[in-house]
């Protein structure tokens, strides 16, 4: 039987907005885990002991909030579904009868009083804290990746400029380092009366880099993204560090879109230790980091680097022996050539690009029957020229292809690009909204504080999903397994399944699921 529902009455009913939100909800099980009160201490500076009241300004922090959770990209739209939606007033704390704060003024606040204050980035810490107590954080492996997210800046209307740069730090001190070194081996080549090693004369006018770049005028801040592979324009980069446990993010920076990936690297990890107090032992990243600045800085902080290696001979491929046929003999300091011939240290180059030279002897060379192999072209000896700080490359290119290291490189493929690609569907970082780094950063910031949370209230409690990592372990063990048939013949089966079944957790019966787990398996 047809029914028609036609229009009538609706019945006035006495309810609570309580009553209304299921017990169930998001929402709920955010505001009864995470009390936001901290935040008045926070911005207790940046109001007036007199004058007239204001609006709350956790209000205002759960409405940006909410923008995050729900993917949100617009301020008008999302007033809109305050303005309907229970459950957002509800955390809100906004009554039916209460009129919702105005549009203008969440931009005023944060646009005004909240600029410069940095209390986005406060808030963030605090999420990140609450998931250290929780045990959701060991801080042991870090796993660090990029991405670029288009910016609200024309193409069309742009501007060519001339910049100058100066050297970083560490080209500063690998500067005085190289000059050094450079001293000293010609005070020893003096002394042994030998020919002085050959060096760069230029004054240190090559550390100042001249390059013209394309900048926009719409957004000044934002840089032009020109790379193979990646859609032209301008573009900023978010540079993101995940613990590997359950993949919380901890570190969250932005920098222009033309920025390489590892120039932050470094001093990001020294943020992380000093705010959080993480003990980093471990860091996985891609290629993008396979820069001698960040071996270096690594070997100086005491942590292992899993990163991937790129390519530098492919030029090389199938004319000349490439540096990597040479084996190092790091004790002496020399290079052993496929014939078993000897290269020495003989020069340091302390010019634009820090080098150490290695050299053959010019009549082991010439009448070597691997010569035309190996320097066809050469009337002298061979010589090799690897970076200045190629020690601390090698300890790192020592790990490639080991266990550890290809756990690792999983763990950065789950969670990094796994909680990007989260990130960009459902919790607004597709694009930028607002222009200026502070903005975008606190677009980032939002972003990855809702997928914080959100682990946060799945990962909790542990005892709850222990049999679920475990299982999720278990698959990465059949991965790498699969990908590596050897691979557990290769390594010692038991203390490897209690170390990878058992290690995010203290908690000592947990234990015992996994080896029952696998014991049935």
């Amino acid at each position: 039987m047809l029914r028609k529902n036609t229009k009538k009455e609706f019945e006035t009913r006495i309810c609570n907005l309580d009553d209304l939100v299921p017990q169930n909800h998001l929402l709920r099980k955010i505001s009864s885990t995470i009390d936001f009160s901290f935040i008045y201490d926070k911005v207790k500076n940046l109001y007036s002991s007199t004058g007239r009241p204001s609006i709350d300004p956790v209000v205002l922090v759960k409405i940006m909030l909410l923008a995050a959770l729900y993917n949100i990209n617009s301020e008008r739209k999302l007033m809109e579904e305050i303005q309907v939606n229970l459950a957002y007033r509800w955390f809100l704390g906004i009554d039916l009868n209460e009129k919702i704060p105005d549009r203008t003024s969440l931009c005023k606040n944060r646009n005004g009083r909240f600029k410069n204050s940095n209390l986005f980035q406060e808030i963030f810490d605090t999420i990140v804290k609450l998931c250290l107590e929780s045990n959701l954080i060991d801080g042991k492996l870090i796993v660090t990746d990029s991405t670029h997210i288009k910016a609200d800046a024309s193409k069309h209307k742009v501007e060519i400029v001339t910049v100058y740069e100066g050297p970083n730090e560490y080209n500063r001190k690998l500067d005085v380092r190289a000059r050094a070194l450079a001293y000293n081996l010609r005070e020893a080549y003096e002394k042994s009366g030998k020919k002085k090693p050959g060096g760069s004369k230029k004054d240190e006018e090559y550390m100042i880099k001249e390059k013209v770049q394309t900048n926009s005028i719409t957004d000044p801040e934002t840089g032009y993204l020109n790379r193979p592979g990646k859609t032209k324009g301008f573009h900023y980069l978010n540079h993101q560090s995940q613990d590997s446990k359950y993949g919380i993010i901890t570190d969250v920076h932005v920098t222009p879109g033309n920025v390489n990936d590892f120039i932050p690297y470094i001093d990001r990890l020294k943020v992380q230790r000093e705010k959080f107090g993480l003990q980093i032992d471990e860091v996985a990243a891609d290629t993008g980091y396979d820069f001698p600045e960040v071996h270096y800085g690594l070997d100086q902080l005491k942590i292992k680097g899993y990163i991937a290696k790129k390519d530098t001979e492919e030029k090389d491929k199938g004319k000349v022996f490439p540096p990597s046929k040479f084996e190092y003999n790091e004790k002496s300091d020399i290079y052993t050539c496929p014939d078993g011939k000897i290269l020495s240290f003989t020069s340091v180059n302390t010019g634009k690009y820090k080098k150490r030279s290695y050299t053959a002897k010019k009549h082991e060379c010439q009448n070597c029957h691997l010569k035309e192999e190996c320097c066809p072209t050469s009337k002298g000896a061979r010589r090799i020229v690897v970076s200045f700080d190629r020690k601390s490359m090698n300890k790192n290119y020592k790990l490639i292809g080991t266990h550890r290291y290809k756990e690792a490189m999983a763990l950065r493929k789950i969670y990094c690009e796994g909680n990007f690609g989260i990130m960009k569907e459902n919790h607004n970082l597709r694009i930028t909204r607002r222009r200026g780094i502070q903005n975008v950063l606190d677009q980032c910031l939002f972003s990855a504080m809702a997928l914080n949370i959100k682990k946060l209230l799945k990962y909790g409690n542990q005892l709850g999903y222990a049999c679920y990592m475990a299982l999720y372990r278990l698959c990465v063990l059949i991965y790498l397994t699969l990908k590596e048939p050897n691979y557990i013949n290769n390594c010692n089966l038991v203390p490897f399944s209690l170390e990878f079944f058992t290690r995010p957790y203290n908690c000592v019966p947990l234990r015992n699921y996994y080896l029952l787990l696998l014991f049935l398996l």
